[in-house]
């Protein structure tokens, strides 16, 4: 077991940058390629690793959260993880002192500062890498298990924010192999020196990628993402890692405390279908306006909920389909709401979504109701009947706005006795 600590001093790191700098120079049969291919060998080599890690991202890789890892091999099998997100994607932190609730009037009165994210906010913990896999939501008290052939892979959606790709990917670098990678330069990250190599990746679209491959043992310390279109960028850094140390699959398990003072709640995901037929999870989302809105209040009524995001090209494709409906369907018995979900915090959605011209009621963080509807992206669209349960279900949508508008079209003309 090796530990790497982040406490060297500022001295030997600038040490070892300068010799680093000076090295370059004299190591040109080392490429970015044969970098990738050294890191992808030791990732290989790994019975186990456990690791701290910091990942901020924005647009369509949105998220700001830190927390532990821990990956263990088995022979032929896939390497199975445990891994902590904090804060979780549905906590819902309190407004700072002085500052009223959503929905409240505002007033004169003098607010505090802002206060930051608690150092203990509840986590998501998430283990998986084989078939079977579970979430644990430390903010609701829910612990959701089931099988990615069952239907449950929901659950670990999140785990790419926390669990590097390379770690658990059969052929790490796959993307960045098939493409052209340069050594640029040297720099410590959580105090181990790395080399840092930059390429190019389509994976999820064109985009620049860096990656920070430790000299000595040739493992990645940090990855970063940046989309061309500037849809998206993302920062990932471990801060300090344990490799081989001493674990068991054992360890790898979700404690739950069902009789403890939180209470709990055990959900079987495979059992548990959204389709439709089945009564539409209730939930309570504000508004872009800090007022409430629950889906139990609009029963009667049919409600379409189209689910996106500001940085979604195909989000805003179908806000223009849906909007180009006809008028029959746009009823006084029909309430359209859109539900954003993965914001970046720094983006007001509420203007984007007006531009797109669909003109509906803006609910805001609908990422904490992803796993009720089985949510792992955006754009999805669910159809409510008056009488609360799901018409139409479809994550992800299709992938035309016109055929998925049409379908909607004959969706809502159907619940409202239209003649076609």
């Amino acid at each position: 077991m090796r530990p790497y600590r982040t406490h060297r001093t500022v001295r030997a790191a600038m040490v070892a940058g300068v010799a680093a700098a000076l090295c370059l120079s004299c190591e040109s049969a080392s490429t970015g390629r044969n970098r990738l291919l050294d890191a992808a060998a030791a990732i290989q080599r790994l019975s186990s690793l456990a690791y701290e890690y910091v990942y901020e991202g924005t647009g369509s890789a949105a998220g700001s959260y830190a927390g532990r890892v821990r990956l263990l091999s088995a022979a032929d099998e896939p390497r199975i993880y445990w891994a902590e997100l904090r804060p979780s994607p549905s906590w819902t932190p309190a407004p700072p002192p002085g500052e009223p609730p959503p929905g409240d009037p505002p007033t004169d009165a003098p607010v505090d500062a802002p206060a930051g994210t608690p150092a203990e906010a509840p986590a998501l913990i998430v283990s998986g890498g084989g078939d079977y896999v579970a979430a644990l939501d430390e903010a609701s008290g829910r612990f959701r298990h089931g099988t990615i052939s069952g239907g449950s892979g929901h659950l670990v959606a999140n785990a790419p924010f926390a669990v590097l790709s390379a770690f658990t990917d059969p052929q790490p670098f796959r993307a960045e192999l098939a493409s052209d990678m340069e050594l640029v330069s040297r720099e410590t990250i959580g105090g181990v020196l790395c080399d840092v190599l930059r390429g190019r990746t389509d994976e999820f679209g064109p985009a620049q990628v860096w990656w920070h491959i430790g000299v000595e043992d040739d493992l990645p310390r940090a990855f970063r993402w940046e989309a061309d279109d500037g849809s998206g960028a993302l920062a990932f850094e471990i801060r300090s890692m344990l490799v081989d140390p001493a674990i068991s699959a054992e360890q790898l398990a979700i404690r739950v405390d069902l009789d403890g003072p939180e209470g709990g709640e055990v959900i079987d995901e495979d059992a548990r279908r959204i389709e439709p037929g089945v009564p539409a999870p209730d939930w309570t989302l504000e508004t872009a306006s800090g007022s409430s809105l629950r889906l139990s209040d609009l029963r009667g009524d049919v409600v379409v909920l189209s689910v996106g995001a500001s940085w979604c090209a195909l989000c805003r494709d179908l806000a223009a389909a849906y909007a180009a409906l006809p008028d029959q369907t746009a009823s006084e018995r029909v309430r359209f709401l859109n539900l954003n979900a993965w914001e970046s915090p720094e983006v007001d959605p509420g203007p984007i979504v007006r531009e797109w011209g669909l003109d509906a009621p803006l609910l805001l963080h609908a990422e904490r109701i992803a796993s009720d509807y089985k949510l792992a992206s955006v754009p999805a669209l669910f159809v409510v009947d008056a009488a609360g349960d799901l018409a139409l279900v479809r994550h992800p949508t299709l992938a035309d706005p016109e055929a998925q508008a049409a379908e909607l079209e004959r969706t809502l003309r159907t619940l409202l006795d239209l003649n076609p």
